[in-house]
């Protein structure tokens, strides 16, 4: 999501950094965080480990979302290479079911958020059973899925810290978008349910429940443009608040998968300046032992078909040959992912992060 300069080797090192952080690692690292990261189910051949699995198996997640389009693109290159490898989605609930077949060897590749990657890397959340997995790798870095925080054009809400006292709809119940709202909150010294309000908003109600005055702010984070902003700015004039300042730059610089992000202008039709944010990324991950072959066709694939491959989602604009293989500080780097980039020429070894 970002690109985070401290790097996968200084992950741990943000012990000495401000309280404010302390607070915000137990509740992403040590709680049920990586659960959220999901897409809606149903899309692809079949449910995770049906049937027998093809060369390049990707676990993604349902039909028309973000994980779904990007696997698919990714297929794409790969069945392009001369090598024409077959390629398959496999449908799931998101981040969590996709990790889990991949530990299980029920598919070879995974989509995931960074934070839901870290979780099952350290064996907590929804991994403490397995426990921690170090043999996880990753295979290439697809960019920031940003946080968008929306009022209404005439609050008086200036920024992330004028939330305080407000009524918030901070995202779904265990989705990323509220572990990560509750991390920053938790940062700012507030207690929620004292200093903040949460209010739950079905899905499809955001727009009437802000522009009704029933909430101060609602939270996504996803690819932008955003549905769920568009469909609120079509009910009611609306911002986007800076998720900006002290407190947010210490818990970016001290967590590995928080990163800073930047709404661009025009993004929306009303929006005609940048808006400072946070993100989280997403990665293709697998474990070291896949095979070497199937590794090196997709990072080919994707660089030698890189131009189609931006063109499949929004949140893909800004990848490089480059970033792709540097913009992580989850997981290792798989050897035969390194070995095709610094073949290419794209990177060296130094600017890795590679198993030891």
């Amino acid at each position: 999501m970002q690109s985070c300069q401290a790097g996968p080797r200084a992950r741990l090192s943000f012990l000495p950094v401000p309280d404010m952080l302390v607070r915000f690692v137990p509740l992403i690292a040590l709680a049920s965080l990586a659960a959220a990261c999901a897409d809606p189910a149903g899309s692809g051949p079949g449910p995770l480990g049906a049937g027998a699995m093809p060369r390049v198996a990707i676990g993604a997640g349902g039909p028309g979302g973000t994980y779904e389009r990007i696997g698919s693109a990714i297929c794409d290159a790969v069945t392009a290479t001369p090598a024409s490898l077959p390629c398959q989605l496999v449908a799931s609930e998101g981040s969590v079911e996709n990790l889990r077949a991949l530990q299980q060897g029920s598919v070879g590749f995974a989509l995931t958020q960074a934070d839901t990657a870290l979780a099952a890397e350290l064996g907590v959340g929804p991994f403490k059973d397995k426990g921690p997995d170090r043999g996880l790798r990753s295979v290439l870095a697809l960019g920031i899925e940003p946080l968008a925080v929306v009022v209404r054009a005439d609050s008086d809400i200036a920024g992330f810290a004028g939330l305080k006292g407000k009524r918030i709809d901070p995202g779904a119940e265990g989705s990323g978008t509220e572990l990560t709202m509750r991390g920053l909150m938790l940062s700012h010294g507030w207690t929620i349910g004292r200093d903040v309000r949460t209010v739950a908003v079905p899905a499809g109600a955001y727009a009437d429940a802000l522009c009704s005055g029933r909430v101060d702010a609602v939270a996504f984070i996803g690819p932008q443009p955003n549905p769920a902003v568009e469909a609120a700015a079509s009910a009611c004039p609306v911002r986007l608040l800076s998720v900006a300042g002290p407190v947010i730059k210490a818990v970016t610089v001290g967590y590995p998968t928080i990163d800073r992000e930047t709404i661009p202008a025009g993004t929306y039709g009303w929006l005609d300046a940048p808006v400072e944010t946070v993100g989280l990324q997403m990665l293709l991950a697998t474990t070291e032992g896949q095979d070497d072959a199937s590794v090196r066709a997709v990072v080919e694939g994707v660089r030698g078909d890189l131009a189609r491959f931006r063109r499949a989602h929004a949140s893909l604009r800004r990848v490089t040959p480059k970033s792709m293989l540097v913009e992580n500080d989850v997981l290792r780097l798989h050897p035969a992912a390194a070995e095709a980039g610094t073949a290419a020429g794209v990177v060296t070894r130094d600017e890795l992060f590679l198993p030891k």
